[in-house]
């Protein structure tokens, strides 16, 4: 159940902790104490996937304010009036034959 949607990921996480609190009580009319119902094997599932959920939600959070942060940099460069762009580079001079360094003989 992997989605990119914030709204998804929500309601998913409100799903699993319905259904954790939903397992836990449950467990607790079983007549099972705190440390048992810790270590069931459906409680434990369930809680890795709130928190799977929940940390899916902070890294959307985290992107969309990397978004918003490079909307504000691109309006800000865009308001900037354009600088001049630097005059072109002088043609590169070819080498003369003398500036040339001869090739180092291979040691036998």
């Amino acid at each position: 159940m992997t989605s990119l949607s914030r709204e998804t990921r929500q309601k998913q996480l409100v799903e699993w902790e319905a259904k954790l609190q939903k397992r836990q009580t449950l467990l607790g009319d079983k007549g099972l104490d705190a440390t048992r119902i810790a270590h069931d094997i459906g409680v434990r599932e369930l809680k890795s996937k709130v928190k799977e959920s929940q940390v899916r939600l902070q890294a959307i959070d985290a992107a969309e304010k990397l978004t918003a942060e490079l909307a504000v940099m691109k309006a800000e460069r865009l308001t900037k009036p354009k600088e001049e762009a630097p005059k072109a580079k002088k043609a590169a001079k070819p080498r003369a034959a003398a500036e040339v360094k001869p090739a180092e003989k291979k040691k036998k």
